[in-house]
């Protein structure tokens, strides 16, 4: 029997076979980049859906430990609010004075914490500053013409809004024992005092 001689592969056949080769491997480098840069565009608004959550937690548990004496500064979509008297705090403070702002440079949504300070800041008054959010479109809060309810509503860009309202709001100053306290706390948990509201 004649055996035949298999033919090698020729020049070209690997050449088209490298191209080939090479336009998959791109077409998957590709896949893999439009995946990793979806999976950070993602990453950044659940980063940014969080920080705007809990910051509304944050305000809203600021407004509901309150009393009355609350002003607010309007400016077009931007407001400032100033919370004289809260026992919610997040350093440890019996009572605190609570300034929620905006700047106009990067519109960050800022929380200021401490005890008497007035605005703008000096540089002898201590405060706690904590940034709550960046790319702020939004922040108002309204309040009853009763003083005893609250509405607010934080926008980031991108973003829908939240809003809360707090209810029943002291129109006296708020003590700091124990009993007032868990009466408070008895009256959210009831659900037929103090209710939020907060919309995605």
């Amino acid at each position: 029997m004649i055996k035949q001689k298999r033919k090698a592969f020729t020049l070209i056949e690997v050449l088209i076979s490298i191209t080939l080769l090479s336009l998959v491997l791109m077409a998957l480098y590709k896949s893999a980049d439009i995946l990793r840069d979806s999976n950070l565009h993602l990453f950044k608004h659940l980063e940014k859906s969080s920080n705007t959550l809990k910051g509304s937690r944050t305000l809203y548990m600021d407004l509901m430990h309150a009393d009355h004496n609350i002003s607010i500064v309007t400016e077009d979509k931007i407001h400032r609010l100033t919370i004289e008297h809260t026992t919610h705090s997040l350093y440890g403070q019996g009572a605190a004075k609570v300034t929620w702002l905006v700047t106009k440079e990067e519109n960050s949504l800022l929380r200021i914490e401490g005890g008497e300070y007035s605005m703008p800041l000096r540089g002898e008054q201590r405060v706690e500053v904590d940034l709550v959010s960046k790319d702020i479109e939004m922040f108002k809060v309204y309040k009853s013409k009763k003083k005893d309810k609250v509405l607010a509503i934080i926008q980031t860009k991108g973003q829908e809004a939240q809003t809360f309202m707090v209810q029943n709001i002291p129109l006296r100053p708020v003590d700091n024992n124990s009993s007032n306290l868990k009466t408070k706390s008895n009256q959210i948990s009831s659900g037929n005092k103090q209710i939020v509201d907060v919309k995605n």
